[in-house]
């Protein structure tokens, strides 16, 4: 298997709901381009598109040479958005984008600036894409005439509070960033009571000196949680050969880590926040990192884990990390890899980070072997859009 990766990062629509992932390839430092074009190519053949994107389409940049040879899809062609560099898209000529566009793949194109002039050749083009940063108010005056010639417009990188601001009011369509990654601090440091509260309960659940008897008495005194634990664990989810009754039984089935950790989620799922996709995204980390923790015969999986599952959690929480973490009972281990990226954690949630932001060339297990990483990388990804899943039954 040829070494090399495939991430996602999510791309918002303008009430932050999850309206594609931008797909991230990369290889190790010194592969080239060729290498990573054979690893795309590999990666076509092997697995189906929805591994990476669900029930989303997948927006993704391809070098020239790829584009003119493009390999059969591995899913549905338009649930791919192909985005050519503005030089590419060129190169291409109008006959090439006609035949991109009659095999049913959606096009995108990456401009550096706006040109008026280009408006009148988008013939076959459905996503104009902008870097953060683009001077906006070259493109506000005509951005209903692109919108009338049926094209949309994407900002990506986003960074701050400021270039999503200004995007939003010029008419931007979606949006990509770390800046949704970010805690927006709209009630200052403060964390709001009821978030505190959910906060405590969490710290209590997350306590490793916590006793099977302690966490089963907390998960039964709130009706509710019990109740979504319970369901989600006779969910499809499992595939049980009975239904279980009690927290009890499902502590001696499945472990007290792993219904800690349903508590958990089901917790962070009923505060009020957006994107939703935060949590998903947590929870592909935080399955990634275990995995990659076992890979590496490591003895702390249960903590890379947390540190994956929490690494969004400011966020979630509209809170400065520092401060969510003087209400939980960490390890030093936890919040070192949590706060600075440091410790014997920090490295396996920065490898993960670099991974999912397609930047291989910086992971810091610079003896990682890609293959398997995908692989666990893929798994997490199913667990977790099973786990949406079960989710948004449960709101229903």
């Amino acid at each position: 298997m040829i070494q090399g990766f495939l991430s996602r990062v999510p791309v918002y629509d303008r009430t932050l709901s999850l309206f594609a992932y931008e797909l991230r390839p990369c290889s190790l430092p010194g592969d080239g381009e060729s290498q990573l074009e054979a690893f795309l190519q590999e990666f076509w053949q092997n697995h189906r598109l929805e591994k990476l994107t669900g029930d989303k389409q997948g927006l993704i940049c391809l070098s020239l040479p790829l584009l003119r040879h493009l390999p059969d899809p591995p899913g549905p062609r338009n649930r791919l958005i192909l985005n050519l560099p503005q030089t590419a898209f060129f190169q291409l000529g109008q006959n090439e984008l006609r035949r991109l566009h009659d095999q049913g793949y959606l096009l995108a194109i990456s401009c550096g600036h706006f040109d008026p002039k280009l408006i009148g050749q988008l013939k076959f083009v459905d996503l104009l894409a902008f870097e953060a940063g683009t001077d906006l108010a070259e493109i506000a005056p005509h951005v209903r005439s692109v919108h009338a010639h049926g094209q949309q417009l994407l900002l990506r990188h986003i960074e701050t509070r400021a270039q999503f601001d200004a995007a939003f009011d010029t008419g931007f369509d979606y949006f990509q960033g770390r800046y949704f990654e970010c805690p927006r601090l709209i009630h200052g440091t403060h964390i709001p009571a009821n978030r505190l509260a959910v906060l405590r309960l969490i710290a209590r659940l997350g306590d490793p000196d916590i006793t099977v008897e302690e966490a089963e008495t907390l998960i039964r005194q709130d009706v509710t949680l019990s109740y979504k634990v319970l369901r989600l664990i006779n969910s499809a989810f499992y595939s049980l050969p009975r239904k279980i009754d009690s927290i009890s039984r499902a502590v001696v089935l499945l472990g007290l880590e792993r219904i800690k950790h349903w508590a958990i989620v089901i917790l962070v799922n009923a505060i009020d926040y957006k994107p939703r996709e935060l949590l998903i995204t947590a929870l592909v980390r935080a399955h990634t990192c275990e995995r990659i923790a076992k890979l590496s015969h490591r003895g702390d999986a249960e903590q890379c884990y947390i540190a994956g599952l929490f690494s969004l959690l400011d966020a979630i929480m509209d809170a400065p990390m520092a401060e969510i973490l003087r209400h939980l009972n960490l390890t030093d281990e936890i919040n070192e890899a949590l706060l600075y990226g440091s410790g014997p954690i920090g490295p396996v949630l920065q490898t993960v980070l670099c991974l999912e932001q397609g930047l291989c060339h910086k992971i810091p297990l610079r003896d990682l072997d890609l293959v398997s990483t995908l692989e666990a990388y893929l798994e997490a990804i199913e667990t977790a859009e099973a786990v949406r899943r079960q989710l948004e039954k449960q709101t229903t």
